[in-house]
């Protein structure tokens, strides 16, 4: 099912969840020109088991929770998420699919990123990836607990400890959930539930009635609550108070789908043009202000790809170049393509002498044909192989044995080679 989109007048501020507020200034202004609010209605199924994830959401008010549920129908909810964090972690950790179902038990709001733009953000954003993980830390604390208080702690202490984990989501001291819903979410049966929850009102704890539950002593919760409420709130409070220091990586990311609406945005930035009395030729001016801006923004994207590309391939070619073990690339008959400093050194020939060489002039009589063999296999085969030949003396030096580990192209048409003395 998917979220329906929320009005702008009942949106929430997005910096009311956790995670976007505290991102930094730099990496909020970029996030906001891709987060969709959208409203979470009771029942409502974010992802389902083995579902593809499409986008992550961050609540802003209400209750998503994660349930695993058997071959047998029977269902568990480990952990709840609200203002705190994130629904989406598997895209966090490597993965692409939901392994629960993210099903919301309390309605509110949120605002949903890609899931693309999101593994993007990823890799620019230490900021981004701390608070992620931290979340994910406090998240585990939840669900160990969760675990431990179902199988050791009695049917009002884990009541207890839901309904305070969810007051601290929600705020106030009410929330709208049936009996059957709570069982669900902690695994027990109903009829638990009820006696539990009978307990809390006649101690004057809780009233309940058609639904709805409102805590009348907090303080009194608290005390008969078991200690997993008191250790998972450490745990969030512990995590989310440590001051980071994160490194900017100053990259933008380019999203043409934005592209109009952060020049329209540029413009504004820009000093006020003298009035102009005709609309139409104002306008018209307007509109190509904005389609050079645009132009311009793109030829920015293009620069800093273009800046990129080459400090990587400047990056790569000191690597190859400067590696102390020696490799080189053959063609299909042997001649020598490339070749870095090291195998310069070995096979003694310069660099910018290699295309005057085939790699077999450099072999004694008896290596000749273990080195056909050797390019042979590994072009037509299209394998890793390895072999053993001698180069011929030179002057000053004499024969050396070596060995050569060979990997063909994808296209089976160049060999690479990797050499080392024996």
């Amino acid at each position: 099912m998917n979220a329906m989109v929320a009005t702008p007048d009942k949106a929430d501020d997005p910096k009311q969840n956790r995670i976007l507020a505290g991102l930094q200034d730099v990496d909020y202004s970029r996030f906001l020109n891709d987060l969709e609010g959208v409203s979470l209605q009771s029942g409502q199924v974010l992802y389902k088991p083995g579902e593809k994830l499409e986008h992550v959401y961050f609540p802003t008010s209400g209750i998503v929770s994660r349930v695993f549920t058997t071959q047998n129908g029977s269902s568990a909810g480990l952990a709840m998420t609200g203002n705190d964090g994130f629904v989406g972690i598997p895209l966090l950790l490597g993965g692409i699919h939901s392994a629960y179902e993210a099903v919301v038990q309390s309605k509110g709001y949120a605002y949903r990123l890609s899931a693309e733009v999101y593994t993007w953000e990823l890799e620019q954003s230490e900021n981004l990836l701390q608070l992620s993980l931290a979340y994910v830390q406090a998240l585990m604390t939840q669900i160990a607990q969760s675990v431990v208080c179902n199988r050791h702690h009695q049917a009002d202490q884990q009541l207890c400890r839901w309904l305070l984990l969810s007051l601290d989501l929600l705020g106030g001291n009410q929330i709208e959930m049936t009996q059957e819903i709570i069982a669900n979410m902690l695994g027990v049966r109903r009829e638990c539930i009820t006696a539990a929850a009978g307990k809390l009102q006649a101690a004057g704890l809780i009233h309940y009635s058609r639904g709805r539950i409102v805590v009348v002593d907090r303080p009194g919760i608290e005390q008969r609550a078991c200690e997993c409420y008191h250790v998972v709130k450490s745990e969030y409070d512990r995590l989310f108070g440590q001051k980071h220091i994160p490194r900017s990586i100053e990259r933008f990311r380019h999203n043409p789908a934005t592209l109009r609406q952060r020049a329209e945005n540029r413009l504004q930035e820009m000093p006020v043009p003298p009035p102009n009395n005709t609309w139409d030729s104002s306008r018209m001016i307007q509109e190509l202000q904005i389609h050079q801006i645009e132009l311009e923004m793109n030829n920015e994207e293009l620069k800093r790809a273009y800046d990129e590309t080459d400090a990587l391939r400047a990056h790569y070619v000191d690597i190859y170049d400067f590696a102390p073990a020696p490799y080189l690339t053959l063609n299909s008959i042997g001649s020598i393509l490339e070749m870095n400093l090291a195998a310069a050194i070995l096979i003694k020939i310069k660099r910018s002498h290699k295309d005057r060489h085939r790699f077999q002039s450099l072999l004694t009589d008896l290596s000749l044909p273990i080195f056909q063999n050797f390019l042979n296999d590994i072009l037509n085969g299209k394998a890793i192989n390895s072999c053993e030949v001698t180069l011929k003396p030179r002057s000053q030096h004499p024969e050396t044995l070596i060995k050569l580990e060979g990997v063909p192209n994808e296209e089976g048409k160049e060999c690479r080679i990797n050499m080392s003395k024996i």
